[in-house]
């Protein structure tokens, strides 16, 4: 990936931008909770993110730069045929987060490695004279840059330099904001009628696993083990992203009940007294060596992973001390998926494949292998390939 020099941005063209763009920057208003829907006035459009804020554009914006790369999940689902028009730099995520995405891209469209990259909102190294170097009509910040972004005081010198901004959300709320960022998108793309189309599948699949998941008879304790083998056990998450789609499944995520905050770690000593039935590990494609992905502790898995690798490495997780003593592996209830499901409009794959493994006989005629691979035949720029779920077997 090119990373493009910093310009430096004298004071008078903050001042114009700023005269020119404060009126639209987007006050804060609740608006309608339950929509993202663009209201229109001769050319100009209104949008409304994740938070409830109205943003006004005299026209639809032709140079969009997300803050998050991995806002590029959702612009390959509604532009298969050219993901980077009108965007216009990338925040630097993508290329550690979701490396094998990364490669797929690129060789799909070819403008992708030409684009730069601006840094990392949530590591304080983005800049406002950085952003407005690429001159962008809307900047698509994520959800979880929000507390990092006013707390540094990046957001009032956006807002003092003109600089509109919406906010996006996969991780925090999924089942909530999945659909209205798909629409925020679809808004600034021009993709609204992909976006619409996107959204019902999405909602179609949701409400499928969930009337069925609501009739379970029991709720099985799960850990959601997050990057599980990267670091001392076990980072886990209350009320937000994959645990929120654990609860959605049929499951009960041990993690609500347990941490304090969002995101958070139990000890080994905690996972063996709450004895889990299910444990659900992430993983990714995080090895330095491909051809050597052991020598990390970690779960193999993305678009290059072979499912005995897989299945390998997240054996390898039971090394972790004390982990001998628990039920779940043993009952072959120990499982992993993709990470970035945690993160992407990709999520509902995740969702059905939890129902499968927590109430499998309520779910026999799913596939969420299966699903996912068809997901890329009709929305994605590229082939299906790899690895995104795995399980031990007892």
């Amino acid at each position: 990936m090119r990373f493009s020099p910093l310009r430096k941005v004298c004071v008078g063209v903050v001042a114009a931008t700023t005269a020119l763009g404060l009126a639209a920057c987007g006050a804060s208003n609740p608006g309608d909770e339950g929509s993202s829907g663009a209201k229109k006035s001769g050319s100009a459009i209104t949008v409304t993110d994740v938070t409830g804020r109205q943003v006004t554009f005299d026209s639809r914006p032709e140079k969009i730069l997300l803050a998050e790369g991995r806002g590029l999940f959702a612009t390959s689902i509604l532009n298969k045929e050219n993901p980077t028009e009108h965007i216009v730099a990338i925040g630097s995520d993508m290329h550690s987060a979701a490396p094998t995405f990364e490669e797929k891209l690129s060789k799909a469209d070819k403008k992708y490695s030409d684009l730069p990259t601006v840094g990392n909102i949530s590591k304080g190294d983005v800049t406002v004279e950085n952003l407005l170097a690429h001159k962008p009509d809307v900047t698509v910040l994520s959800l979880d840059h929000k507390k990092a972004a006013e707390e540094s005081g990046l957001l009032d010198k956006m807002d003092q330099a003109g600089l509109k901004y919406v906010f996006s959300d996969f991780r925090q709320k999924p089942l909530e904001n999945t659909t209205k960022t798909m629409s925020l998108y679809g808004q600034l793309l021009g993709k609204e009628d992909k976006a619409k189309e996107f959204n019902d599948f999405y909602s179609g699949k949701v409400k499928d696993v969930t009337d069925r998941a609501n009739k379970a008879k029991d709720k099985p304790k799960t850990l959601v083990w997050r990057a599980a083998g990267m670091k001392d056990c076990c980072g886990t998450v209350k009320n937000s992203n994959l645990g929120d789609l654990v609860n959605a499944a049929g499951g009960k995520n041990i993690g609500d009940d347990l941490l304090d905050t969002e995101s958070g770690d139990l000890t080994a000593e905690k996972v063996l007294a709450e004895q889990p039935e299910q444990i659900i590990a992430t993983g990714g494609a995080w090895a330095k060596d491909p051809e050597k992905p052991e020598v990390l502790p970690h779960v193999e898995l993305g678009y290059t992973a072979k499912p005995d690798v897989s299945e390998k490495t997240l054996k390898g997780l039971l090394a972790t001390p004390g982990f001998s003593s628990l039920k779940a592996p043993k009952e072959g209830k120990l499982h992993a998926v993709y990470h970035q499901f945690y993160d992407s409009p990709f999520n509902v794959f995740a969702l059905e494949q939890f129902a499968e493994w927590l109430h499998p006989e309520l779910f026999q005629d799913l596939d969420a292998e299966k699903d996912f691979a068809d997901f890329h035949k009709r929305w994605l720029p590229f082939e299906y390939s790899g690895t995104f779920f795995t399980s031990t077997k007892s």
